[in-house]
């Protein structure tokens, strides 16, 4: 009975024992027949030997020097070896009229995306699928090629030809999870929530998971999402990406607690994130916990200085907290930065009336005026700032305004008619 080496080499690697492993390959490529060594050339590729599944197939190839096979494999190796020239040549070496010039094609397309010629990969990509149109793999390829170069409607062509085929997994790919983040990607939230919802609960990643979650979110659909997102936390509490979006969650659901406990929770895991800090002050500063709130949005901002929403929430916060120079430091700052809001001068022309620089408040007045030509509360406030300075044909004009904007809001209704009569 001949002895399989190639066996026997796959044997010891099993078990830890390299040394072994290493004289049974030697033995296998001296004795073993050449379908044995092609085969284990192939296993040791798969579980990442690489230079022992060269060391086989060049032995082939010199055997077999215009075996297709060998040379498509070999140019695999050399692209995982980063010698993209080698691969080029091996390549150059399969005739079109060779059994293997479909799997060299998809070689070739491989090489060309890892060169970033991708004009050259979807060229080579199709004429594989004009040699085989039907075949799983090569029309799966041609899928992920438009999936990851952002070509979603094609890529879903594709992918829904492989489930018409009957192919609902290749490459441990889930076809309709593609589908769905394909979908989702060119913002059709049905259908993309639809293929999402058909994959098995057993075989969802937790990627997955995050994205139906996040689906369905953008739906307003909280009871179908708000699982989703406890069990991704539940397996991996370090999946911070989830925090945010389940604070709003608890936030929109009117359990504020909750949604405090959530942002603070994504923090201990992940302190570099301002996002989950403005959303956690925002919501402190809604619950009037200003302190706090106004922590959560300088630490915020000491980590990303050009979030424009994390300067508006703070200048508001300073409004509050009657910090009228804050309110100016804030705002400054944000403009030095090139960073602009329509409500900044708004903020400032309060700030500054506050602190009793008309001429600043009246210069901010009339800039937030051409910013908020239909806003009734400003408006208002407008008309209040002119009550206060003493301008009373200035403040009817804005109250008209206000009125004409709000005419359910009989207080200032009431007041412009008072106001009239004078």
């Amino acid at each position: 009975m001949l002895t399989n080496y190639a066996e026997e080499m796959m044997a010891a690697i099993r078990l830890g024992q390299l040394d072994q492993a290493q004289a049974a390959f030697k033995k296998s490529l001296a004795n073993d027949d050449d379908d044995l060594i092609y085969s284990l050339a192939e296993d040791l590729y798969a579980i990442g030997f690489v230079a022992e599944s060269k060391e086989a197939y060049l032995h082939l190839a010199k055997k077999y020097p215009d075996e297709g096979d060998l040379k498509t494999a070999l140019a695999e190796l050399a692209i995982e070896e980063n010698d993209l020239d080698l691969a080029q040549d091996y390549l150059a070496q399969v005739p079109e009229d060779s059994p293997a010039y479909l799997q060299a094609l998809m070689v070739k397309a491989d090489l060309y995306q890892s060169e970033g010629l991708m004009e050259s990969a979807e060229h080579a990509l199709n004429q594989a699928y004009a040699l085989a149109p039907e075949e799983p793999v090569v029309v799966f390829a041609l899928a992920e090629f438009y999936f990851a170069t952002g070509q979603y409607h094609q890529a879903i062509r594709q992918y829904r030809a492989l489930l018409l085929q009957g192919e609902r997994r290749i490459a441990k790919v889930d076809v309709a999870a593609r589908i769905g983040t394909a979908y989702a990607a060119i913002g059709n939230v049905d259908n993309a929530i639809a293929y999402l919802e058909q994959i098995k609960p057993i075989d969802l990643t937790i990627d997955t998971k995050f994205q139906l979650a996040f689906l369905y979110t953008e739906k307003k659909a909280d009871d179908d999402a708000l699982p989703l997102f406890q069990d991704i936390l539940e397996a991996d509490p370090q999946y911070t990406s989830v925090y945010p979006l389940l604070g709003q969650l608890y936030e929109r659901i009117h359990n504020d607690a909750e949604a405090v406990k959530t942002y603070q929770l994504g923090l201990s895991y992940d302190q570099t994130n301002p996002i989950l800090y403005r959303l956690a002050g925002l919501l402190l500063f809604k619950l009037d916990e200003l302190d706090q709130a106004k922590d959560y949005f300088q630490k915020a901002l000491a980590l990303d200085d050009q979030d424009l929403a994390t300067y508006s929430a703070l200048a508001d916060l300073n409004l509050a907290a009657h910090d009228y120079q804050a309110v100016i430091d804030t705002i400054t700052a944000a403009n030095d930065r090139d960073l602009v809001d329509p409500r900044f001068s708004w903020d400032l022309a309060r700030a500054y009336h506050a602190l009793e620089n008309e001429d600043k408040a009246r210069e901010n007045w009339l800039i937030a005026a051409e910013d908020y030509p239909a806003d009734g509360d400003f408006w208002h406030d407008l008309a209040d700032w002119y009550h206060e300075i003493g301008q009373r044909d200035n403040e009817r004009a804005a109250l008209r305004k206000a009125v004409d904007l709000d005419p359910d809001n009989f207080e200032l209704a009431e007041r412009l008619a008072d106001l009239e009569l004078d």
